[in-house]
């Protein structure tokens, strides 16, 4: 198949599969780390037990999102995309582990200082999320659409995956 110029087009796009796979991990790995803190909140409602974590985290998480996706996006013609999405990913590790080193570092004892460490940590979830959301779809809308479509499905494998987990965990109790 010849183009305009009159050169010929590749007949198959090499590395196509292993793109579409990438962009579902980098979707898994964008909501992953939250789902999985939502997932443990028995454990936060044993631990603290008169702060309502179930709804505090929520609440937390939001503001934090949304007031840095509103920042980035009126920012957006100064910001470099492809450092925004890595800081994101940065972020959302940095969460991860915090959320580990807390829960270490305390022995798995409640406390209001715990517990604002736990809250703070919501927050940087949230601002990962806008980070990585925002860019991530930015940038694969540039692409061929099985890209985005591959990043989406990794969003809502992320989410159903720590839903079987959450069953799982529960039917063994």
């Amino acid at each position: 198949m010849a183009t305009v110029d009159g050169s010929d087009a590749p007949d198959k796009l090499k590395g196509k599969y292993a793109a579409m796979i990438v962009c579902w991990l980098l979707g898994i790995g964008c909501l992953f780390s939250w789902n999985s803190m939502l997932t443990i909140e028995d454990y936060y409602v044993y631990i603290f037990p008169h702060y309502h974590p179930s709804r505090v985290l929520t609440l937390v998480y939001q503001p934090f999102a949304l007031g840095t996706m509103a920042v980035l996006a009126y920012n957006e013609a100064k910001i470099n995309t492809r450092l925004r999405n890595l800081s994101g990913y940065a972020l959302f590790f940095l969460s991860t582990l915090m959320v580990l080193v807390l829960d270490l570092a305390t022995s798995g004892k409640g406390g209001i200082g715990t517990f604002i460490g736990v809250c703070a940590i919501s927050g940087a979830f949230g601002v990962a999320d806008a980070h990585v959301q925002g860019g991530m779809v930015g940038d694969l809308s540039f692409m061929q659409p099985v890209f985005i479509q591959s990043f989406l499905a990794g969003l809502a494998a992320s989410g159903s995956s720590d839903l079987c987990i959450e069953a799982n965990y529960k039917s063994s109790i």
